[in-house]
């Protein structure tokens, strides 16, 4: 999913501290993406920050849309902005933006636990091919970048297509997802940039558990129906009702999620051996879809050639016809035979 951050050369040094991917998986492998994520510039950097780059692992990405001025909708507009979903349980507008239209404008933000999160409702992207791959690039106002010791979040929403690898075919076939983080396979078929500008990630910033500060999470939302056979391994699985436009729907998902900071407890590394590329992550299993009676034989139904049940139809009526007229004409010998002998 996510290759790799990227800064434009020559420029300053930063970090990730929150990064949030939110994955709705349709039933034919396509998806629908919300991600998340806070660059901060480090205090010392000698530079400030203007542009971040993406780099992910599609030929094209598509229906590519900023929606950062999400940050200041109210919960009961926009789930994602709910405090109770936060680690540290805190979400809050500190300052809203009063031009929202100008390129230079922002407001504030408080989001789990990070403070004085400036917030641009509009900035400049586009996306472009790398070889194989696609780039997200993001340019950041105003003029001057992002100072040092400041912090920015932005909210992006696109759609990938082909997920999912049919493994087994049949009547129920499993098909196979993988998503593939700081993965360098990928890294290393691209011009890469120098690697000193990879940005580097913060898996989590609090230390006490019931206080963690940022993090790297993936939520992965399987379509209606669908279950696991296989492999994965979330931190937590449980069923979730919300859309990408992060509104109640009554459709019942099961949802999955990952925390970095598990993941690198379970490879045995410490957190701040992460940067923005180089290690391996990544999230994998089969899935199969759950059938009911009903389609069960909807689905047997539509595996059936057309005109199948019409053929077989016609041939029963006339072996009803034949067996009635035999059952008539045996009936009309044994009485001409019976009156015969009298």
């Amino acid at each position: 999913m996510l290759i790799g951050f990227f800064k434009k050369p020559e420029e300053c040094e930063c970090y990730i501290i929150k990064y949030v991917d939110r994955i709705w998986l349709s039933e034919i492998g396509d998806a629908e993406v919300l991600r998340t994520f806070i660059v901060k510039v480090n205090e010392n950097s000698p530079k400030p920050l203007r542009e971040v780059r993406l780099l992910l692992p599609f030929k094209r990405v598509e229906n590519l849309e900023d929606v950062t001025k999400n940050c200041f909708l109210s919960p009961s507009k926009y789930y994602f902005n709910s405090p109770e979903i936060c680690s540290t349980r805190e979400y809050k507008i500190v300052h809203e933006v009063t031009q929202p239209d100008r390129f230079d404008s922002y407001g504030t933000i408080n989001h789990d636990g990070i403070k004085n999160i400036k917030v641009f409702p509009s900035i400049d992207y586009s996306s472009y091919k790398e070889g194989n791959y696609s780039v997200i690039r993001l340019q950041l106002p105003p003029e001057e970048g992002l100072k040092k010791g400041e912090c920015t979040e932005i909210r992006l929403k696109f759609q990938i297509s082909s997920l999912l690898d049919k493994i087994t075919t049949g009547l129920f076939p499993v098909y196979l997802i993988e998503l593939s983080y700081f993965s360098t396979r990928y890294i290393n078929k691209i011009n890469q940039p120098n690697k000193n500008l990879e940005i580097k990630v913060k898996p989590v910033l609090g230390l006490a558990e019931s206080q963690f500060k940022g993090g790297f999470d993936i939520f992965l939302y399987l379509p209606p129906g669908f279950e696991k056979v296989t492999g994965f391994n979330p931190f937590k699985e449980k069923y979730d009702v919300f859309n990408i436009a992060g509104k109640k729907t009554s459709e019942k998902r099961v949802k999955f999620l990952w925390r970095l900071r598990e993941l690198l407890k379970q490879k045995e590394l410490p957190e701040n051996s992460l940067s923005g590329v180089g290690l391996d992550i990544s999230i994998s299993g089969a899935l199969a879809k759950k059938y009911g009676a009903e389609e069960v034989i909807d689905t047997m139904s539509k595996k059936i050639p057309p005109g199948f049940w019409t053929k077989r139809m016609d041939t029963a009526i006339r072996l009803s016809y034949t067996a009635i007229a035999l059952a008539v004409i045996t009936m009309v010998l044994t009485l001409f035979f019976f009156y015969l002998n009298r």
